[in-house]
């Protein structure tokens, strides 16, 4: 169950022993409206029958959250087909991400965001790490294109603390040791355009878990740059 923050509250996180610590985790669905279709459905609803949600970035709030050090991480984003894959990339400050290419064609990736933009030419069987040592979470989304080919794009969410991720197939988060204490779970989806957010308390040792529903009501103009 979910413990509501009153409204206008504000999220903070609890002062309390190292050992009052909780989960979060849930899944994420997008409930479909036949009346206003949403043209990438297809790409990001696992199936129209249960709905679950890849692609969504999930984060918890709270001002001035951190989170102990954790080894530095790679992920892998790809050039093939003349689309990054995946499109979206969450990852902690000071991770890192491979890009590739595996199309014929030259690619390119671009950025003037984040602390250290680069713009950088991928031939076939080319590869290139480049290392994100700031990030503002969701408020503040790093967008990545290729100057050779515009319709590619991707976005990376850099954040301070361990306490985000990225749904699969299945629609899936969890974030464990959360410390006890008032939070706001927020969720996008850029390439869909969909925010969500909701007031959560978490409390040691008692797990949260909940269902997160989208639908066309949640549209927002987050797709573009």
């Amino acid at each position: 169950m979910i413990a509501a923050v009153p409204e206008g509250s504000t999220p903070t996180t609890s002062a309390a022993a190292p050992s009052a610590k909780g989960s979060v985790s849930g899944r994420v669905r997008y409930v479909a409206d036949p009346a206003r279709p949403w043209r990438f459905g297809r790409f990001y609803v696992n199936n129209a029958k249960d709905g679950w949600l890849t692609e969504a970035v999930v984060a918890l709030e709270a001002p001035g959250l951190g989170g102990p050090a954790t080894e530095p991480k790679t992920v892998h984003i790809d050039q093939k087909d003349f689309q990054f894959t995946p499109e979206t990339a969450a990852i902690r400050t000071g991770d890192s991400i491979r890009f590739t290419n595996s199309d014929e064609a030259l690619h390119n990736v671009l950025t003037f965001e984040s602390g250290s933009p680069f713009n950088v030419n991928l031939s076939a069987g080319q590869e290139h790490t480049h290392r994100f040592d700031e990030g503002k979470g969701l408020d503040q989304p790093i967008h990545l294109t290729c100057v050779f080919h515009g319709a590619m794009r991707a976005w990376v969410y850099a954040f301070p603390h361990p306490y985000f991720g990225l749904t699969g197939k299945d629609g899936l988060f969890r974030f464990e040791n959360v410390p006890a204490g008032n939070y706001v779970l927020r969720l996008v989806h850029p390439a869909g355009g969909l925010e969500w957010r909701q007031p959560v308390t978490v409390k040691a040792n008692e797990p949260v878990q909940l269902e997160v529903i989208l639908t066309p009501d949640q549209k927002k103009n987050l797709s573009a740059p």
